[in-house]
């Protein structure tokens, strides 16, 4: 189960089910949407917004990697003329860029870029403030598409994980588990695009301000700008001090908050980076 929400208006519920293609009816409905001439999956998907419900197959590896070829839609600030028929036609083999030719062109500017200057985050947040969490990543980001993907967290006590069991207005009725969701926000700002100042450190403050306060976790892989205190204040460390202690880890490997911090001041960096490019 997937939505992806192209304003606070519109948006298409995408379901996922496991299926043979065991008929020729079937087979007509197969969309191969990771061949290089296909269209960037997330346009793709906008079309149901005028199509309206329907029903297509896709083969498993290509729906695993349907988000790839576009890099979900980051790709379009990159190549506007991306998506364009002729060019995925000539040159649409290309994508995605490879991660490691990324990394490896990587600058200190554009690495300060990265987050100055464009968002990439995943929050889990409760599913019963989804509406919510729209109109704040809307306020302090203003971009979509908005990625959706339900999911669970369980109650298995306290101090058993590093996620906190959930509250009881989270909680689904019945159950020992609180329906919650990914919101995935990427790319960049609408301050941004129309060459505005955007303090990206105040707009990630306020959106981990708000993550604490309604029991959600941030992604670790993405830039970070909790203090040590905030940072335990959303995780509960509780069984990870106590197994680090018991096999004497402290003083010979890094504490998990040492080794997700962002490796660079960014405070400093997004201090000398909200004013718009020239």
């Amino acid at each position: 189960l997937e939505a992806t929400v192209y304003n606070k208006e519109d948006a298409v519920i995408m379901v996922g089910n496991l299926a043979d293609v065991d008929t020729p009816e079937k087979a007509a409905k197969i969309n191969h949407v990771a061949r290089w001439y296909k269209p960037w999956f997330y346009k793709h998907v906008e079309t149901f917004l005028e199509k309206g419900e329907t029903e297509e197959y896709i083969p498993l590896r290509e729906y695993l990697l349907r988000h790839d070829k576009a890099i979900f839609w980051v790709l379009e600030s990159m190549i506007p003329f991306g998506n364009h028929p002729l060019f995925l036609a000539l040159l649409g083999w290309m994508l995605p860029p490879k991660p490691a030719f990324m990394k490896l062109t990587t600058t200190p500017v554009v690495r300060a870029m990265t987050f100055t200057k464009q968002v990439f985050q995943d929050i889990v947040l409760p599913i019963n403030k989804l509406e919510e969490q729209i109109d704040k990543s809307e306020e302090l980001f203003d971009t979509y598409p908005i990625l959706v993907y339900p999911c669970r967290i369980y109650n298995h006590g306290e101090h058993v994980g590093q996620l906190r069991p959930p509250r009881p207005d989270q909680m689904v009725p019945g159950t020992n588990y609180g329906m919650f969701n990914d919101l995935g926000v990427y790319g960049v700002p609408r301050d941004v695009r129309e060459r505005k100042r955007w303090d990206a450190v105040t707009a990630m403050r306020k959106m981990e301000e708000y993550t604490r306060s309604v029991g959600g976790y941030h992604f670790m892989y993405a830039d970070t700008f909790l203090s040590r205190a905030e940072f335990e204040e959303m995780f509960d460390l509780t069984a990870y001090e106590q197994v680090r202690k018991k096999y004497h880890a402290e003083g010979a490997f890094p504490h998990v908050y040492d080794k997700t911090k962002p490796e660079i001041d960014i405070f400093a960096v997004g201090k000398a980076y909200m004013d718009p490019l020239s």
